[in-house]
């Protein structure tokens, strides 16, 4: 387990074990003091406590306002930029591995600006950056993208198309990975982002700043800005260029806000971008909005037959001759449905996956009545995708039935009409409980909440009043008890009408936030009424109930599944 998620751990734990050791001491000495003399302390004991905790937080808060900002003394650009460039070298070389690009070897993808392509590009003047400049050819192979992007007098912007499974997404990613090998430490980091998480809405230098923001938290610091004006690190990083956004899949957002999203990548700073769309949805945005200025446009062409034999034959074992009939047949005819169906990256992938298995015969692409047709044979293969990715036994998990496969296809179905209906193709964890939404049971929970608060309310408040005045109870529990009660309610407000789905993990800004705007307004109307003791009780009981139970921030989108989970379960068993 890495320190980093180590330390804060245990100094929570210990941090807790104290606070009932001394939560357990304090209710004995109170105890053993008698009524009248337990009455005097507590009003001395918490309220210094109260005032401690009221003092210690807002030094904290001004600690950490200070700590955030960077006076130019210090030029945290390279540092910056050296973070964010881990993280994406080590994200996207992990996505490769995932998606077995180099297995047995990357496919080879050709690229070229066609007429198609030159039809939606700005003119070769805006693209060369040179008044009167002619054509050039741009046009390359898969292991040559990077060189493009960085050779001197090369296009700043791209935008790369093709059709679904095409391979636009590797194609870019190899770019990213390339530049960030070859990037000396003041050059800008490729980002990587999908572009369907924008709405034009917001200008893309402001949208990809935020996502730079949720990649590394560091880099939400203050800087001075022009003028003076404070911003954040990411912010400072994208106006000065130094931040080149990879955005994958404009085609992947609503039609209705394609073509805003090309204005708006034509109104933002002019620094370079990498852009993938599916060709016919960019141009119809293109006839609407105009093309991207600057901007290369090249299309991805479709993997050669003999790419595709050849890297079928290699992917396959020395003993394993099942994959020779389709080689034979890809070679002797380059032109039939076979090749057709198997010239795009995506395609070969499901034919290895859906053969993997020595039971399965490739042979039956070659003469199967749904072999006759290219869309017979690519509806085969997506049928039979999630079978045979469930039949295999990975990472020490057992393989599955095909019980288990079914039931995993259906759930999956689920997932994609979900997805079909919200029109995105963006889906976290978090959002898994709207896929079945269940109104019924909604309403009777958040029902069943109100009633619990105000049977709660009604019949304990009056009983501790009661006590209190009958003496079986000391009267400074009224204050903690009342201030108690307040901070449930507040907090369970501020959860209710929230997105409760989203995960969340404590923060010191978020505890001391929920401290001050609950504790410190009930304090000063209790010392306005005169009654400065009660108001202290209330003041930190309230604020440290909210503050615990719904103190919280939104955890980050670019944590891992599992890492955000489990501080998402740690968070609300404290609240709880």
């Amino acid at each position: 387990m890495p320190r980093s998620s180590r330390h804060p751990r245990l100094w929570f734990a210990a941090a807790l074990g104290a606070l009932v050791l001394l939560a357990l001491f304090l209710a004995w000495f109170l105890q053993r003091e008698g009524l009248d003399r337990a009455d005097k302390w507590a009003s001395v004991v918490f309220g210094a406590a109260g005032a401690a905790a009221v003092a210690i937080g807002a030094l904290s808060w001004l600690w950490r306002l200070g700590g955030t900002r960077i006076g130019p003394a210090g030029d945290p650009t390279v540092a910056a930029l050296a973070w964010l460039a881990g993280a994406q070298h080590e994200q996207w070389q992990a996505e490769q591995h995932a998606r077995r690009v180099r297995d047995p070897w990357p496919l080879n993808v050709r690229w070229l600006s066609t007429p198609r392509a030159q039809a939606v590009m700005a003119s070769w003047a805006s693209v060369r950056g040179m008044p009167g400049a002619g054509p050039a050819e741009i046009r390359g192979e898969y292991a040559e993208i990077g060189a493009l992007f960085t050779t001197p007098g090369g296009p700043r912007r791209l935008v790369v198309l093709g059709e679904p499974g095409a391979g636009k997404s590797m194609l870019v990613l190899n770019l990213a990975l390339q530049v960030l090998a070859r990037r000396a430490a003041h050059e800008p980091v490729p980002v990587v982002l999908s572009a369907a998480g924008w709405n034009p809405v917001l200008g893309l230098d402001d949208w990809v700043a935020e996502q730079v923001t949720m990649i590394d938290r560091r880099l939400a610091r203050q800087v001075p800005g022009p003028g003076g004006a404070p911003r954040t690190l990411a912010r400072d990083l994208v106006a000065r260029g130094l931040i080149l956004p990879v955005l994958d899949g404009l085609d992947e957002m609503a039609d209705s806000l394609q073509q805003a999203a090309i204005r708006g990548i034509a109104a933002s700073a002019g620094h370079g971008l990498v852009i993938t769309c599916r060709t016919r949805p960019y141009e119809a945005a293109v006839a609407g909005s105009g093309p991207v200025p600057a901007a290369a446009v090249v299309e991805i062409q479709p993997v050669a037959a003999r790419d595709a034999a050849r890297h079928l034959a290699d992917s396959a074992a020395l003993t394993d001759r099942r994959w020779q009939p389709v080689v034979d047949r890809l070679a002797g005819t380059p032109d039939g449905p076979l090749a057709q169906a198997l010239s795009t990256p995506l395609m070969i992938w499901l034919a290895r996956t859906v053969y993997q298995g020595r039971e399965r015969d490739p042979g039956e692409l070659l003469g199967a009545g749904w072999a006759a047709t290219r869309e017979g044979i690519e509806q085969h293969l997506l049928e039979h995708l999630v079978p045979a990715a469930y039949a295999t036994a990975l990472a020490g998990r057992p393989a599955r039935t095909a019980e288990d496969a079914a039931r995993i296809r259906r759930w999956l179905g689920e997932v994609a009409a979900h997805l079909r209906a919200q029109r995105t193709y963006e889906l976290a964890w978090w959002h898994f409980s709207e896929l079945r939404p269940a109104p019924t049971v909604q309403f009777v929970s958040v029902a069943f909440a109100v009633l619990v608060a105000l049977i709660t309310a009604c019949a304990s408040i009056p009983a501790v009043v009661d006590a209190v005045n009958a003496g079986a109870t000391p009267r400074w529990v009224l204050p903690w008890f009342s201030g108690a009660y307040v901070g449930l309610t507040v907090a369970y407000a501020r959860l209710l009408f929230s997105d409760r789905s989203l995960p969340r993990r404590f923060t010191a800004a978020g505890v001391g936030r929920m401290f001050l705007v609950v504790g410190l307004p009930l304090g000063a109307v209790c010392a306005a009424v005169g009654q400065p003791l009660f108001g202290l009780g209330m003041m930190v009981s309230a604020g440290t109930v909210s503050a615990v139970v719904a103190g919280s921030a939104v955890a980050s989108a670019a944590a891992r599944p599992a890492r955000s989970l489990h501080v998402d379960r740690v968070t609300a068993l404290a609240g709880g």
